[in-house]
């Protein structure tokens, strides 16, 4: 999916600044690495930060808020996955977009996921933003994308399965399925995770 996606925005993540926020686990600081990037990862969990510390020596991990990280440079890639929901103040999600949006540097890239439609009491730790207040934000700081930019990142992954929710112990075949199902046209319901790419101007 992001490979795709990068595809289609024409950029190669080799040699590339990327900065990756929510770095978490490491599962982007994977894909960024062995495709040749000058990786930076970010997160809110100090011992996330230190795991991936070890793993990839010679990459740069931050630990911080990113409402509040000063992030200091500028990226040709800024990854914020499945984050920007997380933050449920309006004003330090306010403040982590805008940072973001600065982090990016001229021509280039700011992937985004979200529902990207207000979607109050789907959990108290989450809150889904719409498209126009992303685009309001952005807008105004220079970075744009177009009027249908979003694409389905899972239909699977992350959902309740109800009666098939066994299959959360095989992530492998659920993210499979998931790019099958994709292919097919899948995910682009509102309850659905979506990808937003969009571009600081040259």
């Amino acid at each position: 999916m992001l490979d795709a996606a990068l595809a289609r925005a024409g950029v190669s993540p080799r040699g590339k600044r990327v900065l990756d926020v929510g770095c978490g686990t490491g599962f982007w600081t994977d894909f960024y690495v062995k495709r040749g990037a000058v990786y930076t990862g970010l997160d809110i969990a100090r011992p996330s930060v230190e795991r991936l510390r070890e793993r990839y020596p010679q990459q740069t991990f931050v630990h911080s808020d990113v409402s509040e990280a000063d992030l200091g440079a500028t990226y040709e890639i800024v990854n914020v996955f499945d984050v920007l929901y997380h933050i449920t103040d309006d004003a330090k999600f306010d403040a982590a977009l805008a940072r973001l949006a600065r982090a990016v540097e001229p021509g280039g890239l700011l992937l985004l996921t979200d529902l990207f439609q207000d979607s109050p009491g789907l959990a108290e730790h989450n809150k889904m933003r719409s498209l126009a207040r992303y685009r309001r934000t952005l807008d105004s700081l220079g970075v744009r994308f177009e009027s249908a930019p979003l694409e389905p990142t899972h239909v699977l992954l992350n959902s309740d399965l109800g009666f098939w929710r066994f299959l959360n112990r095989a992530p492998g075949l659920l993210l499979a399925l998931d790019r099958l199902l994709i292919r097919n046209g899948g995910g682009r319901t509102p309850r659905h995770n979506q990808l937003l790419l969009a571009k600081r101007a040259g």
